[in-house]
């Protein structure tokens, strides 16, 4: 991403101009100028640096209120001599350093830093297709320098951004936990897309990264070191020039740039230390969940034949068999991420090296994370007025799952079965009847685990990205870009013969073991030209005009491959060539391609500082769509107001008051590339004498139309009391039309659906963030952040598969989502609950017309509750005394519902084969006259999951995720040693969580607690 120099140039000429008189001044003059003889001198000596130690020539140093001044030398060294008066201040200052003021009483030696002034840049927005003032932008958006992200959280980027980010929402994965190997969801403003099983990622945000499009994962895996700033943008009229892909958000990521013509070194090292959180557990011990198995009557047998199996399990408790499962997969984990940067200019050239290794493992054994990363920078100016950029790219990730399977195995095996048998092996295998081995069976995870099965994934990408720009005038420069980012990747899970699960079945040698393999390739490459022209007006700079026009264009071509064979031999013997044969699916694959290309325009107009209007028009084309819809218009207008600029607003607590509003629309095209073209699929099965039959897999619709969704936004941003408080807020509505949807087919056309531009949804909501620096006073800095936002979505219209597909049976202790007109996607459906009569043990449920019955019948499910909080978001403070630095942050959420499926799975609905929460042997149904929550212990598993309003709990919760304390060192101590900067610190996240919902959390994969250090040395 590149800074419009056109912006600063007016500003740093003068500058240069004028340092450059300065110096002149003080040759000629001899260092020193007296305009009064008669008084005594004050000598003054010293040196000037920058923060990182280097010494600075060329430093102007001005007796305030005169022309008395000189200049650091060569070395950065200055001497001068000055009348002796009763107030006597120096003022120190430097092209691009903030100017420094120093009062002097006496003759001393003076040791003065100089901090780099970004106020003017900050001042920029970049939105990677037009440079525009941030006084003069309508568009919504948050900037974060990665300096702070590193302060929110050193060892998790994905958390750091949404702490500082309002209406950017993780979603919180319930069943993955901590595991390295799962990346988290984005959402940011709600879902703008309906969100069916087979449109999977259709609500992520568009990512870039110094220009190129990577994927979530990708900045899951980022270096969280090499990050200067992050613009996320969240309207219309910010994002809608990467139309065909904004409808859900821009994330736009810049690399840090070079910023000394000095060599530097930096260097970073962050060990990390994971422990399992299994404070939610609430499982029954041995002896509870005997006397639960007991209570469900799984013992009473007429003959007796269960009471063998019965004392078998007593004899164990009594001699001390109380196995905690939970614990035998885990471990306390090590992780370590290492980075280095070196940066530097000299002969024209720009130019920056970045290597970066982290090995992470989860707390679940066996498992692992490895990330490998090379880049290199290069900036060359071939002449004044043209630069050239380069950036190469490599990464590589290895992963690999836990051997020791799903963390929910281990929760659900009876503690009063012990881990080995009585020659010390594991025992493989399970029985209710341990006696007769007979009833219910379940294999030993523990055992596979000793196994050499394997679950493990690669990921390669190499990135190519080529950017000139062209200062064709002052006000006037063309920049263009090419990238081609070239990615493989492959997947292999092997289950050896030897596993206990195939114990548990009949089956041949030839059908034992599995090995599947599954591969994927794929290249993409973008292309962008933009011409940008800018104008003053008036002499003051406060009148501009703006105008920027373009074209891109950009071709996805990718192809996937997966073959699974069948029947191994031996455990060792681990690659597919020892496959007996290939399983009854056949090797599955395919091509997929597509192109886009688009031309905008871009212009902007600020009259005197106080108004401005924005606007952009792009009309994008894609080959995902139908042939008669090919082209769809996206647009965005926007208008503002400093009122701060007003005369009748000369306030002296008033810094900024901007207020904004902006409409338009963007397009969504994160679909598969043949969703409008009918696709045959040869089948082997039919081959006969004239060749080999297809039949169709889908239908085409030439005409499909783009989903678009318009867009208003109502901002304000305010600065009060000297930048000590700060606030941002907005509303926005979203109105999404054409969403694709199934169409129901006769089955006589050969597929059951087809897609169709039928859905229209709408999102609303609201987001704020203020943030108020408390005290500022000498080495004293403490700052206070908290942000928040809501979204409501609500889907208007869909069509009457998708309203079938509701009617579907849901196998499963959550209930699926809904479509509902007039409801929403997050809407939790189940049936009205008046609780449990005391008399029969039977639950009441209430029917959409009121009435009462002991029935349960999916069809009068009513939403009943909505994951949507009432208001989320998060609280940031920071707290420094000169070197120390203590950062804290938390989130938190109300006002919405959860289904606790721990509830409706480990207390009512439960398996009493398996290990369940503790509440299903105190809290239940026993007697009549019981007044309790739950239904009676069953004595079998219910074939129907009924979801009952009894199990939705409104979701409350804070959570303090991370509390970080830095050490920056003295560098006048460190230069001795050769280091320039040290930056030493330790933190901890994930330390506390409040909820009012009690309910198992991690349940394929545990939570963790973490503990990590980190060491930047900067040579």
């Amino acid at each position: 991403m590149r800074i419009d120099l056109v912006l600063m140039f007016g500003s740093r000429c003068r500058e240069v101009v004028r340092y450059f008189l300065l110096v002149c001044f003080v040759c000629l003059t001899g260092g020193s100028v007296s305009g009064q003889a008669h008084s005594p001198l004050v000598t003054i000596t010293g040196e000037v640096r920058d923060a990182d130690g280097e010494l600075l020539p060329g430093v102007a140093i001005v007796l305030k209120g005169t022309s008395l001044g000189c200049a650091t030398d060569g070395s950065g060294k200055f001497k001068l001599g000055i009348p002796e008066q009763k107030e006597m201040i120096l003022l120190f200052s430097f092209v691009g350093m903030k100017t420094r003021e120093i009062m002097v009483t006496k003759s001393q030696h003076l040791r003065v830093t100089l901090e780099e002034d970004t106020k003017e840049l900050d001042d920029v927005i970049v939105t990677g297709y037009y440079t525009q003032a941030k006084n003069a932008f309508t568009g919504e958006f948050t900037v974060i320098k990665g300096e702070d992200l590193i302060r929110v959280s050193p060892t998790n980027l994905l958390q750091a951004l949404s702490i500082l980010t309002p209406g950017l929402k993780i979603l919180e994965n319930n069943e993955a936990g901590s595991n390295p190997n799962v990346v988290p969801e984005i959402l940011i403003r709600g879902a703008s897309s309906i969100m069916t099983k087979d449109q999977a990622g259709v609500n992520t945000p568009l990512i870039m990264l110094d220009g190129v499009e990577i994927s979530v994962e990708d900045l899951y895996d980022l270096d969280i070191y090499d990050i200067e700033k992050v613009l996320v943008l969240k309207d219309a009229s910010a994002a809608v020039l990467y139309g065909e892909k904004a409808a859900n958000g821009v994330i736009l990521v810049e690399r840090v740039r070079v910023k000394s013509d000095r060599m530097k070194f930096n260097y970073n090292f962050a060990p990390t230390f994971s422990f399992p959180d299994l404070t939610s557990l609430r499982l029954c011990n041995a002896e509870e969940k005997l006397e639960l198995e007991r209570l469900a009557g799984l013992y009473d047998r007429v003959d007796g034949s269960l009471d063998p199996a019965y004392d078998y399990k007593l004899e164990n408790i009594r001699r001390g068999v109380n196995t905690d499962w939970a614990t035998k997969p885990l471990r306390n984990a090590f992780t370590q991420s290492h980075s280095a940067t070196m940066t530097g200019r000299g002969g024209g050239i720009e130019y920056k090296l970045t290597g970066r290794f982290s090995d992470a493992y989860g707390v679940m054994k066996g498992d692992y994370r490895r990330n490998y990363g090379v880049n290199v920078s290069l900036s060359y100016h071939f002449a004044r007025n043209l630069l050239a950029n380069y950036l190469l790219s490599y990464t590589m990730t290895d992963s690999k799952n836990s051997p020791y399977g799903s963390f929910a195995q281990y929760t659900k095996l009876n503690p009063y079965n012990p881990v080995y048998d009585e020659n010390g092996d594991y025992i493989k295998n399970y029985y209710f009847d341990p006696v007769n081995r007979t009833i219910d069976r379940h294999v030993n995870p523990l055992y596979n685990a000793t196994l050499a099965s394997f679950s493990k994934s690669q990921n390669k990408a190499v990135t190519n990205y080529l950017s000139l720009r062209w200062d064709v005038a002052e006000n006037l420069f063309v920049s263009g870009e090419v990238s081609v980012r070239q990615s493989d990747s492959w997947n292999k899970v092997y289950v050896s013969p030897e596993d206990a699960s195939f114990a548990l079945q009949e089956l041949p040698q030839n059908k034992k073991g599995t090995y599947t393999a599954l591969s994927n390739e794929r290249t993409n490459w973008r292309g962008k030209l933009i011409l940008n022209y800018r104008l003053l007006l008036n002499d003051m700079g406060t009148t501009v005009f703006a105008l920027s026009a373009g074209s891109d264009i950009g071709k996805d071509k990718s192809s996937t491959m997966q073959v699974k064979a069948e029947g191994f031999l031996k455990d060792k013997m681990t690659d597919i060539k020892f496959a007996s044969q290939y399983a009854t699916t056949r090797p599955l694959g395919g091509e997929k391609e597509s192109a886009e290309v688009g031309f905008f325009v871009n212009g902007s107009f600020d009259l005197l500082g106080r108004y401005f209007i924005n606007g952009s028009y792009k009309t994008a084309g894609s080959s995902k769509f139908g042939s008669k819809h090919r082209f769809a218009p996206v647009w965005s207008a926007g208008i503002g107001w400093n009122l701060h600029e007003e005369n009748f607003m000369n306030l002296d607590w008033l810094d900024v008051l901007r207020l904004r509003f902006s409409v338009g629309s963007t397009a969504n095209v994160t679909f598969t590339p043949y969703q409008a073209l009918t696709t045959y699929l040869y089948d082997p099965d039919l081959i006969h004498y004239g060749g080999m039959g297809a039949v169709p897999i889908t239908m085409g619709n030439p005409d499909m139309k783009w989903q678009v969704t318009l867009k208003y936004n109502w901002g304000l941003t305010a600065s009060l009391w000297k930048d000590r408080v700060n606030v941002e807020a907005s509303y926005y509505v979203n109105k999404t039309k054409d969403a694709l949807m199934p169409l129901t087919l006769p089955a006589s056309v050969g597929v059951s659906s087809v897609l169709v531009n039928m859905g229209k949804l709408q999102n609303s909501g609201y987001e704020f963030s203020v943030s108020a620096k408390l005290l500022k006073k000498n080495d004293m800095f403490w700052m206070v952040m908290v942000n928040g936002s809501h979204v409501f979505d609500k889907l208007t219209s869909i069509s009457d598969a998708l309203k079938a597909e509701n009617m579907a049976a849901y196998y499963g202790v959550k209930p699926q989502p809904m479509f509902v007109e007039g409801g929403s996607q997050f809407g939790i459906y189940a049936m009205r609950s008046a609780g449990i009569d005391p008399a029969s043990g039977l639950e009441v449920y209430v029917k959409k017309n009121g009435n009462y019955t002991f029935t349960y019948d999916k069809n009068e499910r009513v939403e009943v509750g909505n994951t949507n909080p009432l208001l989320e978001g998060s609280l940031f403070t920071s707290f420094s005394y000169r070197g120390f630095s203590l950062n804290v942050s938390a989130t938190y959420k109300f006002g919405g519902d959860i289904y606790n499926t721990t509830l409706a799975n480990k207390v009512e609905y439960i398996d009493p084969y398996r290990n369940v929460d503790r509440r299903a042997f105190t809290e239940r149904w026993k007697k009549p006259g019981d007044l309790v929550r739950f239904l009676g212990i069953p004595e079998s598993v219910s074939d129907e999951n009924r979801f009952s309003e009894r199990f939705v709990e409104r979701d409350n919760t804070f959570a303090i995720t991370s509390v970080v304390l830095n050490y920056e060192f003295n560098p006048g101590y460190l230069r001795k040693i050769g280091v320039k900067k040290l930056n030493l610190g330790i933190g901890v996240a994930d330390i506390a969580r409040f909820s009012s919902v009690k309910q198992e959390r991690g349940t394929e994969y545990p939570f963790q607690r973490t503990f990590y250090i980190t060491f930047r040395p900067t040579f």
